[in-house]
């Protein structure tokens, strides 16, 4: 109960409210009691002395109250549910908030499908409890409190005896509640893993269609909703035996109240009004504890979908501003851009015993375009996604404009720095929503202008709706290289002074990334980009070109002393970029042959 317990901070707020919820819930808890006796002096006074105006005074008055109560029970519902409501909703927003702010390696240990399922399923949990259960199992606490001192009063014999079939439930309730807890557990947890598997059957549907694997998707997805049943087949099976024991209970208790009362009715000890109330009373003390089952079910829900909900709220914020950060433009800037690296050792958090990066050193100055290059797990992406600081360094520093990236404030940090990842996402929005992510109060000019550096402009003027049309879910009405500028083109809008590509004109064809380097060449001049390609002109033209290999600076150097030395960067060059030299060496021979044929025809015209 403790994860419950820490919705109380949600739930003050709303104090009001809830003292409204109580007031409600003692007016219908009175009314509720006043029926009974209003009922047997309807039948001692009316109906037992054959009284007519008595009979219909009492049933008026019988009404009236019933009418009461149910007004009181309407607005204590409504209330209630606004409650709830409204913890729901902000305990909601007070983890989406917390989502936002954890860094990445908590979403390569958390699958996207746990995170829906415990902001939607278990949410729905967690609110089913604050808008009606907890408030039902108080009510109903109450009412048999005070029903059971009214018993007392009345004839505290025939109430002994009522309660004495009625301590034997209390084992059955204890091994419900004992085994109901991990059923619980094991519900949600399932439901996790089946939300897990539709995310990412339908995010990648395209990769499942392209292999044919229809069939497979749906004997996993039927898998685990097979589990799922089973265990809810399972906590469904460990409510249906407990309830009919309480049931079974509960009804013995009111047939041995009958019982005795008819007796003690023959003897004149009782009148038959009150008998009637008693047993109209015995009714409301059963009904709870009939109702405990359902209380403890919802309850221990409730609670285990809390906990996975604070498991989210509990995790550490591993990347957050230092005490002190300061903002990027209060920074003692020596030249705007330069990034260095200084005796760097970086491992991720799932595996800190391999060091992706150690003992690394690099200086990259403003305005340079730098090419990282190395094998698979050099390192190359480890080096990128420190500098906006997407990961913290085990050991030594990254700078930027001379300052260590731990002292500023992250959210300044990163709006200087322009990202264009190698998987592009979008967002199911406009085009022009989409270009301006990272600059919401960007005009419609600078969207247009940031538009046609990074080609994006020509064929957003042919889409139905032009910078207005709804672009689909991840960029779906779009292709690869159009998704690939508009992120270039995001990129562009935030005018960064550090610009990081990561491969980010591999989906284009030669022909458009020609057309995106020359438009960006006169954006990126006078910025710092580090740039992971795998196109041999971006490689040829930068300023410096540095290697990775076990995690260390191999080499560094242009194109033309590096491929000099024979080393680490000529055999990668021979590898990766020996074929694209060749066909650029034969579409220039084309071209060339095409121009003096033309030439020559032009010629015999003549």
């Amino acid at each position: 109960m403790e994860y419950l317990k820490r919705l109380l901070p949600f739930a003050r707020p709303y104090r009001r409210r809830i003292v409204a919820v109580l007031m409600f819930t003692i007016g219908a808890l009175v009314t509720n009691l006043m029926v009974p006796q209003l009922l047997g002096r309807a039948v001692d006074q009316g109906v037992i002395a054959l009284d007519l105006r008595a009979t219909l005074f009492w049933c008026l008055v019988l009404v009236g109250v019933a009418a009461l109560r149910s007004l009181f029970y309407y607005l204590q519902g409504v209330y209630q549910g606004m409650v709830g409501t409204d913890v729901v909703r902000d305990l909601r927003n007070s983890l989406y908030r917390k989502l936002q702010y954890l860094p990445f390696a908590y979403y390569t240990k958390m699958p996207t499908g746990q995170i829906m399922s415990r902001m939607l399923s278990d949410m729905d949990g967690v609110e089913q409890f604050v808008a009606f259960g907890f408030t039902a199992m108080v009510t109903e606490i109450s009412t048999f409190i005070f029903t059971l001192i009214v018993l007392l009063s009345l004839d505290w014999k025939l109430t002994m005896i009522a309660l004495a079939p009625m301590l034997l439930m209390y084992f059955p309730i204890a091994r419900f509640r004992l085994r109901l807890d991990p059923a619980w557990d094991a519900v949600r947890e399932q439901m996790g893993r089946l939300t897990s598997v539709l995310q990412e059957n339908v995010s990648g549907v395209r990769v499942v269609k392209a292999f044919g694997r229809e069939p497979y998707a749906i004997a996993q997805f039927a898998r685990e909703n097979d589990l799922n049943r089973q265990k809810n087949i399972e906590r469904g099976l460990l409510e249906a035996n407990a309830f009919p024991a309480m049931d079974f209970i509960s009804g013995f208790s009111f047939l041995m109240v009958i019982s005795v009362g008819a007796l003690q009715i023959v003897n004149g000890a009782l009148t038959l009004g009150v008998f009637t109330a008693f047993t109209w009373y015995v009714w409301s003390l059963i009904w709870p504890i009939r109702l405990m089952g359902w209380f403890i079910s919802i309850s221990r829900q409730a609670a285990s979908s809390a906990k996975r909900l604070f498991e989210i709220a509990d995790a550490p914020i591993a990347i957050a501003d230092g005490p002190g950060a300061l903002p990027h433009e209060d920074a003692r800037v020596q030249r705007a851009g330069r990034v260095q690296f200084e005796d760097v050792c970086f491992s991720y958090p799932d595996a800190p015993e391999v060091n992706v990066l150690c003992g690394l050193n690099l200086t990259i100055e403003p305005g340079q375009t730098v090419v990282i290059l190395g094998g698979t797990g050099s390192g190359k992406s480890s080096l990128i996604n420190l500098v906006p600081r997407f990961y913290d360094v085990n050991s030594g520093r990254v700078l930027v404009d001379g300052v260590d990236v731990r002292d500023y404030r992250l959210a300044d940090l990163r709006s200087r720095i322009g990202i264009v990842p190698q998987e592009t996402f979008l967002f199911s929005a406009t085009l022009r929503d989409n270009i301006r992510f990272g600059k919401p109060d960007a005009t419609d000019e600078e969207v247009i202008a940031a538009a046609q550096v990074a080609q994006v402009h020509e064929f957003a003027e042919k889409l139905p709706q032009g910078y207005d049309t709804m672009i689909g879910e991840r960029g779906v009405g779009l292709s690869g290289g159009q998704r690939q500028r508009v992120a270039l083109a995001r990129a562009v809008l935030m005018n960064p002074r550090i610009l990081i590509l990561d491969e980010a004109t591999s989906a284009v064809d030669t022909q458009t990334e020609a057309l995106i380097q020359q438009a960006m060449a006169a954006v990126m001049k006078g910025r710092t980009n580090i740039v992971i390609a795998q196109r041999l002109s971006t490689v040829k033209h930068a300023d410096k070109i540095v290697v990775l290999k076990d995690g260390k600076v191999a080499e560094e150097g242009t194109h033309e002393q590096l491929y000099a030395l024979g080393g680490e960067y000529r055999a990668l060059y021979d590898l990766q970029f020996r074929d694209q030299e060749a066909r650029a060496e034969v579409l220039n021979l084309d071209a060339a042959l095409d121009a003096a044929v033309q030439a020559g025809a032009s010629a015999t015209g003549r």
